[in-house]
């Protein structure tokens, strides 16, 4: 399942807003996370995305990438962390 790496999130965007904007691409979301400023409670624009059942030939970067969100240019990236306990 591809993790990937989202920056230039609106700032005001919800988890649930963002899984719908892909969903709506095509893409089914197994699970998200906008990275939120603890304090401000605000996004400072990055985050997380797993989808799955990605066909091979079907590229979530590809489609994804340079797509506007609320007046915003995504940017998606694959994410090259490793996963906790990996």
């Amino acid at each position: 399942m591809p993790r990937l790496f989202f920056t230039n999130i609106p700032c005001d965007c919800q988890d649930a807003e963002l899984r719908g904007w892909i969903e709506a691409r095509g893409f089914n979301v197994d699970s998200i996370r906008i990275i939120r400023d603890q304090v401000a409670g605000v996004s400072p624009a990055f985050g997380y995305v797993s989808v799955q059942g990605v066909a091979p030939a079907v590229d979530p970067i590809h489609v994804l990438d340079g797509q506007h969100l609320k007046g915003r240019r995504l940017q998606v990236r694959e994410d090259w962390r490793k996963e906790k306990g990996a």
